[in-house]
């Protein structure tokens, strides 16, 4: 089978964080970009929290290209881990209360290209771009087989799964339970791992391997080779591969910098 008959059947659950009508400008850079590929889900559902009044205008801006698409809005922002955290089980709980059976998690500042409709895919619960960086390449001595072989860190910010065969998503005891830690260390630097949070990236992986999901990495072995090498030539320590377009899939915060396209 190819991507597109998985899309097809798939809703477009995307989050993001609006705190200025700059944001919003700059979301429907990426909702313009990606128009051609969002056209083809069956349903596009928006996960936002805010540090603004911006509810009504992005509700609006999404409405003007998919009138139909059901907007999730935070009624909190716990900040960075825990809001993200926050708004992936909105959107995996929205399709587990609508019996959704095919979820594709995203987020807004991801891109991507018609190709993608054409890749070739196999059956499987869980489809994923597995993350890693320098740093988790030293505990395999930066051996390129076992990290193909052995790896498993999926990234939170694209993945399609089987919302049918998956009891839950996060496990929201432990993301509360580090939330209220936090809040009171004083002078909080904002690095939730240091005080125990597992990171979305582990509470994803937890998710899959807890529900003994069938997987398939999205991004062929040839291509995640070349990844490697260009993270490890590079010292890149970030998992997130922000400005890389593999395969027709980018993480493109960084809208000013140039893209590496594999």
């Amino acid at each position: 089978m190819n991507l597109k008959q998985l899309i097809n059947q798939s809703v477009y659950g995307t989050i993001g964080y609006i705190s200025s009508q700059d944001d919003l400008y700059l979301l429907e850079q990426y909702i313009l970009y990606n128009l051609p590929v969002l056209k083809e889900y069956k349903q596009i559902v928006v996960a936002t929290n805010y540090n603004s009044s911006l509810q009504n205008e992005n509700a609006q801006l999404w409405k003007k290209y998919f009138s139909d698409c059901v907007i999730l809005d935070s009624k909190i922002n716990r900040g960075h881990n825990f809001g993200t955290a926050d708004l992936d089980d909105l959107l995996f709980n929205y399709c587990k209360e609508n019996n959704i059976e095919w979820l594709c998690k995203s987020a807004n500042d991801i891109i991507v290209q018609e190709e993608i409709l054409n890749k070739e895919i196999e059956e499987a619960d869980f489809y994923y771009l597995n993350g890693i960086g320098y740093g988790g390449m030293v505990p395999y001595n930066f051996d390129f087989n076992r990290i193909v072989n052995e790896d498993f860190y999926p990234q939170t910010n694209f993945y399609f799964i089987n919302v049918f065969k998956t009891h839950f998503l996060n496990d929201k005891s432990h993301v509360t339970e580090i939330y209220n830690k936090v809040q009171n260390i004083l002078e909080y630097n904002g690095k939730a791992w240091e005080y125990g949070f597992r990171s979305c990236e582990t509470l994803l992986k937890e998710c899959v391997e807890r529900n003994k999901l069938s997987k398939y990495h999205l991004v062929s072995e040839k291509n995640y080779r070349i990844l490697l090498e260009i993270i490890k030539d590079n010292n890149i320590h970030d998992p997130s591969h922000k400005n890389i377009m593999i395969e027709g899939i980018c993480h493109y915060p960084h809208i000013n910098q140039q893209i590496i396209e594999i």
